[in-house]
């Protein structure tokens, strides 16, 4: 019985005892399917422990379970399930208590109950006599709450209940339920908190607790329950860029806390420093408008002129608030608008201060059209008289006053403009040209182009062969006698001026293999004579190796915004044959040209828009006597400073070539192959780079008098 009586009074204690006095350790995880797509999740401790406060999150679907005052002792901290709905398990120890995550596919309902030293969880329909955790409905766009604490029952001005959700645009959601609908909350931030203090409010106990609600991925981090003197406040700790929002509907107090976007942080900030007038406060009940516009008159120093249409009153509550934005905030309220000229603040209703602008536009318009015209001569002397004359007109007639009297004409002698204006159109002319015709800058571009090249040759053959001829037949070598003659001796080749063919009874050496180096630069012969055989050996050999570097630098001067050219070259002609048979001469061209547009940037750098053509032909390589046109071309668009150098374009090409002349099969012998074969080896280089320096002249600007 006494036993009994313990086991009851542990159980309890477990129950109600706060959680930093417990100190039970989780030692085992055991997890079975149930019927019904359930799945039971068996924690083991080795004490007992109350039941668990817990959370769920739709997106992605976990069930999260805080266990107060106990420790780890799993040794890993996740865990495959693989069982049903449950993936895995998570369990993270921090700060004195235990966090268990159990990562789902889809989100479901969970309950709890405690059996001596055993917590039992169990995912899928709610068990009877279990205590459950509820779980947002499927049509909110919101996620399950995570409650503080069970609901505690309320006297009088009472907090009831303190639950988080999260909505689906990524905001946190604090749902605070109150006693009493007429409770009246106060709300500010502080210290980069949200502060919500209720005044003559009760808090109980079991909601005075902190919670940890990151891993809902919302601006918001933990949200703060406490009482302090007669009344309650509930604390929010957000992250980042975040909007808060504070709605009451019925007993429910709703703090949305909402994440803002770049471009919503740039928008607030716009809106934010918009207004940069020195804060004041406002607090009145009731009062004339023409009273505050005096206020905020005197408080500005301003000279202060109202209409005697500006009547009616206001109740306004502005704290630290800049003066202009209060201002706007009163003349929008009451459809009233201003003016500003000086230091004197004209305020009417917006519809007269319309009515009067368009008065005076009226009258401006019958005075230009009253005005008498006056004939003057503008002179132009760095633009295109034509150019101003065209581009005032423009601007003129977009204005719509007196569009159709007067005119303008323009000598391009003498690059003078002839007005016949109104005075006030004269005036503008004169304007306008004093601050279009100013000399224009001009850039020296140069650029040059480096062409480098590196060659190396290496060739190693051998050339040997011979004749021989006895009476009636003869041996020789490759292009050797074809025919004998009477007395049965063989013709070899001569040394015939004509090509032909003559008597030299074997003389002349015939090679039976020809694989001497090409253009050889040293060689060495071995050689037999007697009367029916010649026998020659040459071994021969070559190697070059060459540089060569072309630079061609051309420059150019042009005004800032014009395009210059320079080219340097030469057309190469060439027959061209038609479809009626017909020939006609053609060219190609071949030439180095610069092509640029300089833009002198407000800060003197140099925008320019570059093409560089290195053009050459090639005559070794010619087909029908028109070589083809080797082309090196560079467009660019580069901001450069000036004086700058800068590399636009490069081009480096690496050639290798290994080649092997051979007799088939005798030349691929060892050791006696050598003889039968010939190896030339070249490597060519070539690197082609484009420099570009730009420079803004100095030039002295000239006054002339008008």
């Amino acid at each position: 019985m006494n036993s009994s009586l313990s086991r009851l009074g542990l159980s309890v204690l477990a129950a109600f005892a706060p959680p930093m006095l417990l100190a039970a350790n989780l030692n085992a995880v055991d997890v079975a399917s149930l019927p019904g797509d359930r799945v039971e999740l068996k924690l083991s401790f080795d004490e007992p422990v109350a039941a668990p406060r817990g959370y769920t999150i739709e997106q992605p679907a976990r069930i999260a379970l805080d266990l107060p005052g106990v420790s780890n002792r799993l040794g890993a901290k996740r865990q495959e399930l693989g069982a049903g709905n449950a993936r895995s398990l998570t369990v993270v120890e921090a700060e004195g208590r235990t966090r268990l995550i159990v990562n789902l596919d889809t989100l479901v309902p969970y309950s709890t109950r405690v059996d001596g030293n055993n917590l039992y969880v169990v995912l899928g329909e709610q068990q009877p006599g279990a205590s459950s955790a509820p779980v947002a409905a499927k049509p909110a766009p919101v996620s399950a709450p995570a409650r503080s604490a069970a609901p505690a029952a309320a006297v009088g001005r009472a907090v009831s209940d303190i639950d988080f959700q999260r909505a689906a645009d990524g905001a946190g959601l604090v749902l605070i339920r109150l006693s009493d609908p007429t409770i009246t909350p106060s709300i500010d931030e502080r210290g980069g908190r949200i502060r919500v203090r209720l005044d003559k409010t009760q808090l109980p106990e079991p909601l005075r607790v902190r919670l940890d609600v990151q891993d809902f991925a919302t601006p918001v981090n933990f949200v703060s329950a406490s009482s302090e003197s007669d009344g309650a406040v509930i604390s929010i700790e957000p992250t980042g860029s975040y909007d808060y929002l504070a709605f009451q509907t019925d007993d429910i107090l709703t703090i949305s806390v909402k994440p803002l976007t770049q471009e919503q942080q740039e928008r607030e900030k716009a809106e934010r420093f918009s207004y940069s007038g020195e804060k004041l406060s406002l607090n009145f009940q009731d009062i004339d408008v023409r009273s505050v516009l005096q206020l905020i008159a005197d408080f500005t120093n301003l000279n202060l002129v109202a209409s005697d249409t500006v009547q009616g009153n206001i109740t306004l509550r502005l704290q630290n608030v800049p003066w202009d934005q209060a201002l706007d905030l009163v003349l929008q309220t009451k459809g009233l608008d201003k003016r500003q000229v000086g230091n004197v603040l004209l305020v009417a209703p917006a519809d007269e201060i319309a009515a009067r602008e368009r008065q005076q536009l009226e009258s401006q318009r019958q005075i230009a059209e009253l005005a008498p015209l006056r004939r003057e001569v503008v002179q132009v002397n760095y633009a295109k008289a034509a150019d101003i004359a065209r581009l005032f007109q423009s601007v003129t007639s977009r204005e719509g006053a007196g569009d159709d009297r007067g005119s303008i004409t323009v000598d391009d002698r003498t690059n003078n403009i002839i007005a016949y204006q109104t005075q006030e159109r004269l005036d503008e002319l004169r304007r306008i040209v004093t601050q279009l015709d100013i000399p224009v800058r001009q850039v020296m571009i140069e650029a040059r182009i480096v062409e480098a090249s590196v060659d190396y040759d290496k060739a190693l053959g051998v050339r040997w062969g011979g004749s021989y001829v006895n009476d009636q037949w003869a041996l020789y070598g490759k292009d050797g006698a074809t025919s004998f003659d009477t007395d049965g001796r063989a013709y070899l080749p001569g040394t015939d001026t004509m090509g032909s063919y003559t008597l030299q009874e074997g003389t002349s050496p015939v090679p039976f293999v020809d694989m001497g180096a090409l253009n050889s630069t040293s060689g060495l012969g071995i050689g037999f004579l007697s009367n029916h055989l010649v026998l020659d050996l040459q071994l021969s050999a070559m190697e070059r190796s060459g540089n060569g570097e072309i630079i061609s630098q051309p420059k150019v001067i042009t005004s800032d915004k014009e395009t210059a050219k320079i080219l340097k070259g030469a057309e190469i002609p060439y027959q061209e044959a038609s479809s009626s048979g017909a020939t006609s001469t053609s060219f190609k061209e071949a030439a180095l040209s610069l092509e640029v547009t300089p833009q002198i940037t407000p800060d003197n750098r140099i925008f320019m828009d570059v093409k560089v053509n290195k053009d050459a032909p090639d005559f070794s390589r010619a087909v029908n006597g028109v070589p083809p046109i080797n082309t090196n071309e560079v467009n660019a668009k580069v901001l450069v400073n000036d004086g700058e150098t800068i590399v636009i374009g490069g081009v480096f090409s690496n050639v290798q070539q290994h080649s092997v002349d051979k007799v088939p099969f005798l030349g691929d012998l060892p050791f006696i192959g050598r003889v039968f074969r010939r190896d030339v080896v070249a490597e060519g280089k070539e690197e082609l780079l484009i420099f570009l320096t730009p420079r803004i002249l100095d030039t002295q600007s000239i006054a002339v008098s008008r």
